[in-house]
């Protein structure tokens, strides 16, 4: 087993982009390192279908990718004749699908809301005005960021009592929920470390010769179980400066810096090291 591959499993939201701007120009060197050495770049988010194609056109990226904190994972058919068990091919992908679907968190969540002293809006209740308003994207972005699949994104209004008691709520009915940056996300079992095994499976038996090396780059809770099942994790910073200090995983890479500007360090970093 002489041939050696590196995966690159990344975050977007407060990690590869910019939390404010939603730029990735701070680690353009770093992403230019890796079309160099031909490392795939898996953008693994909490972001829905089109709004990671829509970066992947930015980042000329042609790479399978993990929507939706775990939801789903799309193959380019194609792809490096790669062969694997998939549920759908839509869309030129072929699909694995590990979430739920997207009514049935609805219809979960409504049941949820109607409960006394409970104050939660999801994302389908939010005008594309407040969505904007909310995160900063353009009204566009803020459309795609509105089309979900596998997972409902939502807002919590209240003091730390409310925030467990509606945690607690969603537990009891059998559902999950994670946190990133702006929104807590109900889902159904997903998770981005589910996903990041199943592809990491699929590339390591389709190159049984090949030692492949994982990464993952994050900055929020929902990031936890990708940096739990990668080789080499790294924690970049929030963008008020500190570490998500809810991440503890073993050998764990504090990158110095926020967000792009961390990442950028810690690819460079990475391969200056190896």
């Amino acid at each position: 087993m002489n041939n050696r591959k590196i995966i690159v499993f990344t975050d977007l939201d407060g990690t590869l982009l910019d939390h404010s701007t939603y730029s990735f120009y701070e680690a353009e060197e770093a992403l230019e390192l890796l079309r160099e050495k031909g490392v795939p770049l898996v953008l693994c988010s909490s972001k829905s279908r089109d709004e990671i194609k829509a970066y992947r056109k930015k980042l000329s990226n042609n790479e399978p990718f993990i929507s939706e904190n775990g939801g789903a994972i799309f193959i380019p058919e194609g792809y490096g004749g790669l062969k694997c068990e998939f549920d759908k091919i839509d869309d030129g992908y072929l699909v694995i699908e590990i979430g739920s679907e997207y009514q049935m968190l609805v219809d979960a969540f409504e049941k949820i809301k109607r409960k006394p002293d409970i104050n939660i809006k999801s994302i389908a209740e939010f005008t594309i005005d407040e969505i904007v308003e909310l995160t900063g994207l353009s009204r566009e972005e803020a459309l795609l960021a509105q089309k979900r699949e596998y997972t409902l994104p939502f807002i919590i209004y209240g003091g730390e009592d409310d925030v467990k008691i509606i945690k607690d709520e969603i537990l009891s009915s059998g559902l999950t929920y994670t946190e990133g940056a702006r929104f807590v996300y109900l889902m159904d079992g997903n998770d981005k470390g589910k996903a990041v095994e199943i592809l990491t499976d699929t590339f390591k038996k389709n190159s049984p010769d090949t030692r492949i090396t994982t990464v993952g780059l994050g900055d929020s809770l929902n990031d936890l179980p990708m940096l739990e099942v990668v080789d080499k994790a790294f924690l970049v910073k929030k963008e008020a400066g500190n570490y998500e200090e809810r991440i503890k995983v073993e050998g764990l890479v504090y990158a110095d810096g926020v967000g792009p500007v961390g990442w950028n360090k810690a690819v460079l970093d990475l391969f200056n090291n190896n």
